[in-house]
């Protein structure tokens, strides 16, 4: 972000993801949803099932020896951080037309999804611990819960700012 002596303002993107990579991460999202969608699935259902297999098929990128903060090399290397699970489940999601948001507190970043006018929240990277006996689990318990569920599971990594200004005054 630039701002001239006059007030004009310059910001200045850039692309995480090239051309190539978005086709590449649609084509994937949508070969998924014809092989694993059907339309007996309720909303609930249809995420469910992304969910689980983004977490059957990635390990968390505890070396960060990757290009793991992103959705492209979670689908093409089957490791990521929470950037990645994060980035590529808001895709999923945006690609059903369910409203969702990416949430970051200071170390940590996870999805917000509303289903039926009400708000959840969605933490795939927690859904998929790190095990001490290289063990891959698949858990639900950041799977689509409520604010208050989520700050009873965790008060540190999912709490954003707002939160911690709101709850220390």
């Amino acid at each position: 972000l630039d701002i001239s002596s006059n007030g004009r303002i310059t910001v200045n993107t850039t692309k995480i993801y090239s051309d190539d990579q978005i086709n590449y991460m649609n084509d994937f999202i949508n070969d998924f949803k014809n092989k694993n969608i059907n339309l007996s699935m309720n909303t609930w259902d249809k995420i469910r099932v992304f969910h689980d297999y983004i977490i059957n098929n990635t390990k968390y990128d505890t070396n960060k020896k990757y290009e793991s903060y992103n959705a492209f090399n979670l689908i093409t290397s089957g490791v990521s951080i929470c950037g990645g699970y994060s980035d590529i489940m808001s895709i999923y999601l945006n690609s059903l037309g369910i409203k969702n948001y990416r949430i970051t507190s200071e170390n940590h970043i996870w999805n917000l999804v509303e289903v039926d006018g009400i708000w959840y929240h969605l933490d795939a990277t927690w859904d998929d611990p790190v095990a001490s006996d290289g063990n891959q689990y698949l858990l639900h318990n950041f799977f689509m819960i409520s604010t208050e569920q989520l700050l009873n599971l965790d008060k540190v990594e999912h709490m954003n700012d707002i939160e911690r200004t709101s709850t220390t005054n």
